[in-house]
């Protein structure tokens, strides 16, 4: 999972017939470089994404389901999103935390399905951390610079998989902690770290 989020390939995720994350009430970043995405979804479906990279988000309709979800799969899916590519659900199961709300329930139910199996104690080690920093980043959202952090579970889980190096050591108070998960995280994504304060 961690390797996807650098960039490799996406996971061999084992949907079967579910299509939770096509039905769940997800918008979907969609990023300038995805022109055969672009060109594939009609702009009346697209708005302009928050923040200072630009991107576009594709909404979903009254029923929560993505508009290019034909009822038997992805209407694009050679040319889904990138952010489609990378979708694993299991990122919830490995954080200890829910997708979210009702407009979520079939992905929780997936989610409460996975198993995952920990050969060695380093990997049970590894995972308790991944559970340790979603709990602290759901607990501790004014430690962060501005008191911001990733208020959406997928967010918070995926943010969750790449800091929990900061949960293997001991614990340090809950300042010094928000301070490493921001410069791990910068760390993982090669992007600079912000100024203190």
């Amino acid at each position: 999972m961690r390797h996807t989020l650098r960039g490799g390939p996406g996971m061999d995720v084992a949907c079967g017939d579910c299509a939770g994350c096509c039905t769940s009430s997800y918008f979907i970043k969609i990023r300038p470089h995805e022109t055969r995405v672009l060109a594939a979804i009609d702009p009346k479906f697209l708005s302009d994404a928050p923040g200072p990279a630009p991107a576009r988000l594709m909404g979903y309709l009254e029923n929560g389901h993505c508009p290019m979800y034909s009822g038997r799969g992805c209407s694009i899916y050679p040319d889904r999103p990138e952010t489609c590519r990378t979708y694993d659900c299991r990122v919830f199961t490995a954080a200890g935390m829910p997708a979210g709300g009702a407009e979520k329930t079939v992905i929780n139910e997936r989610v409460a399905r996975w198993r995952f199996e920990f050969p060695t104690d380093e990997d049970r080690r590894a995972q308790r951390a991944v559970e340790a920093a979603a709990r602290f980043l759901r607990q501790h959202p004014v430690r962060f610079p501005g008191g911001h952090v990733p208020s959406r579970p997928s967010e918070i889980a995926v943010l969750a998989v790449k800091t929990y190096e900061v949960f293997l050591d001991s614990p340090h108070d809950d300042r010094a902690t928000a301070a490493a998960i921001v410069a791990t995280a910068c760390a993982f994504d090669g992007a600079p770290q912000p100024p203190a304060g």
